[in-house]
């Protein structure tokens, strides 16, 4: 709390004026009744001779002593004094705590929709052009192989025109990819070979052959070891009794594949 003169304040309450002049004329009888009573006293004094005389000393006067209050007591009633009005302090304005702002809910994410991955797509090859080159391939590797196959005491095998289309078409696939293989692109070489056979028991060599050369991949297949199976293993296998062979000319060599059935 703090408190401020105000100087405006120059009156006082009609009750307290009233209070106060009554106040004031008591003051001014009894002063004037005590300057009465001392003149008595002192005639009385002169007469009887009863008081001790004068002194010297100066005497206060009593009719100033009263006119003064009275001067004070009238000087308040024109002039009071300053009235000290308290006031409160100014109140700091507490800041209100600001409200939080929500942050926006972000909407959900769709969860994506899954896609099933599409399967290769393999162009069913037209049938490959058999030429005279492709053709006198297949014959020249069916020769190689019978060839083998009686210096060791087994049978020959006859050729099926089914199985070697069948050959050929794998050999084709080959051709526009560029690379040799069993399972691939087109399949197993089980789903293929399989069908094909009628019989459910197949062998299966494939290769490529450069500048027309036949005889070298033949052989690459007989310089290999009886084991593992290999490519000599099928191909002097004394329980297939037919082959398909297909050839099929690429951008970069002769595929060739070979089909053994029983």
């Amino acid at each position: 709390m703090g408190c401020r003169l105000a100087p405006g304040m120059r009156t006082i309450p009609s009750g307290a004026r009233r209070r106060l002049l009554l106040a004031l004329g008591v003051t001014l009888a009894a002063a004037l009744t005590s300057v009465d009573s001392g003149s008595v006293m002192q005639r009385a004094g002169g007469r009887s001779g009863s008081i001790a005389a004068p002194t010297d000393a100066p005497r206060a006067d009593p009719v100033a002593h009263a006119l003064a209050r009275v001067t004070d007591d009238l000087a308040y009633l024109t002039d009071p004094p300053a009235t000290v009005e308290t006031t409160p302090d100014p109140t700091v304005a507490s800041t209100p705590t600001p409200t939080p702002t929500p942050e926006p809910t972000p909407a959900p994410t769709p969860l994506p929709t899954s896609r099933s991955t599409p399967r290769p797509t393999v162009r069913t090859a037209a049938p490959p052009v058999v030429d005279t080159s492709t053709q006198a391939a297949e014959l020249r590797m069916l020769g190689l192989i019978n060839g083998s196959r009686t210096a060791s005491g087994l049978v020959a095998l006859t050729l099926d025109a089914n199985v070697s289309a069948t050959a050929r078409a794998h050999s084709r696939v080959e051709a526009q990819v560029g690379y040799v293989y069993h399972d691939g692109p087109d399949g197993t070489a089980t789903a293929r070979d399989s069908a094909a056979c009628g019989t459910g028991w197949y062998g299966e060599n494939t290769g490529k052959i450069w500048n027309g050369n036949v005889d070298a991949l033949h052989i690459e297949f007989m310089s290999e070891p009886w084991v593992p199976i290999d490519h000599r293993t099928i191909l002097m296998d004394p329980q297939f009794r037919r082959v398909g062979v297909g050839a099929v000319q690429g951008s970069d060599a002769l595929y060739m594949t070979m089909v053994f059935c029983r």
